[in-house]
């Protein structure tokens, strides 16, 4: 699944500044992308063929992804190199499983093409072949042109003493009158080539705004959702701010008023009885031991200290060596993410691992962390029973919410007999 930032509303983008010489090379890296959709095209219309023979239904969602990731390139690099910023929107694949067995690629497949950004990205790849890659060549052909209309100015001769009058544009070129005619056509549209290469930028991203950005519906759509995961966000965050002054309130709090007690007996007791007074005491002190360990317990559930020294990885491969089941951790991640993100990411973890230990009767787990500039992906894995599912008021279906909070999703593939795989989410701001 692929699920992205928030689109919003589009706002005056930064002016990009680029030189000329720039702006042709990033032309030429424009043209260059458009060739290859070209071959994107081809590999949709030959996945769609075999889509008949049952085969493409597992190459298709390969394809519809390194579609999507062009589409996101272009979005990218209009940004970059114009400022200009297209907001995008894919529905969260994983948020529901796919299902399992021989229909779930089928299953996948059909949620892809349900999302209408795909529609949108498949007509990317097969218009943009044609104007994108015209647009963005027109600056450098026109140089290039000139640079064949200044040769000609000098082999015209050659050329017309071999294959009679040749046409350089509009001009037809027999004589050197004509050729320093063409010469000087070549020259003027020159010119304006390099004078069009930073406009030319600006004139492709608005295409790629024009053919990729969402339709207001969706966008309407996307913030009805985002105002519903906020609300659950709002409704979870004054949940835990209860628990924690439930937990307060029956837990330390009552220890360090018992403890005062306590105190205040003894200091009676001081001369009268001392060795009553010295057995509060010692009380007292098992008390303090006690509020102080329930006191860490608490901030450790809050945030754990391992998680803000040390960082999502380790503090995953914690989890790892305290839990009953073996767990191996791998990742790749480098450098730290949003600290409420590694928070969330945390907690779920903890929460899928801790479901593995008590319901899966796994022998083995595995926990892999990877990101890429756009997500944060936690993949975890175990060998146990599966049958898992999301149903309302579950621990599956409470993770899911904490990472709607941040437009994060929990993908579960879980067939009875086959163990669990629960794929975790989150996007990454830019």
């Amino acid at each position: 699944m692929t699920t992205t930032a928030p689109p919003t509303e589009t706002l005056a983008a930064p002016r990009v500044v680029v030189s000329r010489p720039g702006a042709l090379r990033r032309s030429l890296v424009l043209a260059g992308l458009a060739f290859g959709e070209l071959w994107l095209l081809v590999w949709l219309v030959v996945t769609a063929a075999l889509s008949l023979l049952w085969v493409g239904a597992y190459l298709a969602p390969g394809a519809l992804t390194a579609v999507r990731n062009a589409a996101r390139r272009q979005r990218r690099l209009a940004a970059e190199y114009a400022g200009v910023e297209v907001p995008e929107y894919y529905r969260p694949l994983d948020r529901t499983p796919v299902g399992d067995g021989a229909l779930a690629p089928w299953r996948r497949l059909v949620a892809m093409l349900r999302d209408p950004a795909t529609g949108r990205d498949v007509l990317w790849v097969v218009v943009n072949p044609v104007v994108g890659f015209f647009l963005a060549l027109l600056p450098v052909a026109l140089i290039l042109n000139m640079l064949w209309g200044v040769v000609l100015l000098v082999i015209w001769q050659t050329i017309v003493d071999a294959d009679g009058t040749q046409w350089f544009l509009f001009v037809p070129v027999s004589d050197q009158a004509t050729a320093i005619v063409a010469a000087g056509v070549g020259v003027v549209g020159g010119v304006c080539g390099y004078l069009l290469a930073r406009p030319v930028l600006a004139w492709h991203a608005r295409w790629v705004r024009l053919v990729l950005s969402p339709s207001p519906r969706v966008l309407e759509q996307r913030v009805e959702e985002l105002t519903r995961s906020r609300a659950e966000a709002v409704d979870d965050a004054s949940a835990e701010v209860r628990r924690i002054e439930r937990d307060l309130h029956d837990g330390a709090q009552a220890r360090i008023v018992a403890m005062g007690m306590t105190l205040t007996a003894a200091e009676r007791l001081m001369e009268s009885d001392p060795e009553a007074a010295r057995a509060m005491l010692a009380e007292a002190k098992a008390s303090s031991s006690a509020a102080l360990q329930e006191l860490r317990d608490l901030v450790r559930g809050i945030h754990p200290p391992v998680l803000a020294d040390r960082g999502l990885v380790d503090a995953v491969r914690t989890i790892a060596l305290e839990s009953p089941v073996p767990v191996d951790v791998t990742s790749t991640l480098e450098g730290r993410v949003p600290m409420p993100v590694e928070s969330a990411v945390y907690f779920a973890v903890s929460e899928l691992l801790a479901n593995v230990a008590k319901h899966a009767a796994a022998t083995r787990a595995r926990v892999e962390l990877s990101r890429t500039p756009q997500a944060l992906t936690v993949v975890v894995t175990d060998d146990g029973a599966g049958g898992a599912a999301a149903a309302d008021g579950s621990g599956l279906a409470g993770i899911a919410r904490r990472l709607g909070a941040f437009d994060g999703s929990l993908a579960l593939e879980s067939p009875v007999g086959g163990g669990t795989v629960a794929t975790i989410r989150v996007p990454l701001a830019s």
